[in-house]
């Protein structure tokens, strides 16, 4: 094959991988299993109670993240009589090395009692990370998963006020009715 070919199949086969690899990706985050920032177990029944999870990826070190916890939190108590449920993935708690790990979760603790965003706030797992996590790189990051673990919706990526998250959940709870 000359060169020009080689080019020409190179350049078409990843043209192919770049336009069909999101239709690849995995629309579950099920099966998993991870503990939570109080040390508790979880695996993917925690969706099942819901009708819709906003699922928001967080980091410790991020203010956008932090400045919208407040108000996830709101809507975590407002919403959840209509069947919505919310749920963190702190991303930046290790446990490579014991004390970074320690320090970690106390902020992120910390964080979830400063800014009242009591709903259940998960450590990043591997299966939580090959599910849906390995490819994301913008905290915050948020997407919507049905009672069964489907990933329903679009992805947001940024920061959203209460009123703006307000909008997007009523549109994506329409989804799942």
């Amino acid at each position: 094959m000359n060169k020009r070919v080689s080019r020409i199949v190179v350049i078409t086969l990843l043209l192919i991988v770049v336009t069909v690899s999101p239709l690849l990706a995995n629309k579950k985050l099920a099966p998993f299993w991870t503990i939570g920032i109080n040390m508790e177990e979880y695996d993917e029944s925690i969706f099942a109670p819901y009708k819709l999870t906003l699922v928001n990826v967080w980091a410790t070190f991020c203010p956008p993240c932090l400045q919208e916890m407040p108000a996830l939190g709101e809507l975590y108590r407002e919403y959840a009589d209509q069947g919505l449920g919310i749920i963190g993935i702190v991303t930046d708690v290790f446990d490579k090395d014991e004390r970074f790990f320690k320090a970690n979760l106390n902020t992120a603790g910390f964080i979830v009692d400063h800014t009242k965003a009591n709903y259940p706030h998960l450590l990043l797992s591997d299966d939580l990370y090959n599910l849906r996590l390995k490819n994301s790189q913008v905290v915050p990051e948020t997407f919507f998963v049905d009672s069964r673990g489907n990933i329903v919706g679009e992805t947001h990526y940024g920061a959203k006020t209460k009123a703006a998250w307000k909008k997007v959940i009523e549109s994506t709870l329409k989804l799942v009715e």
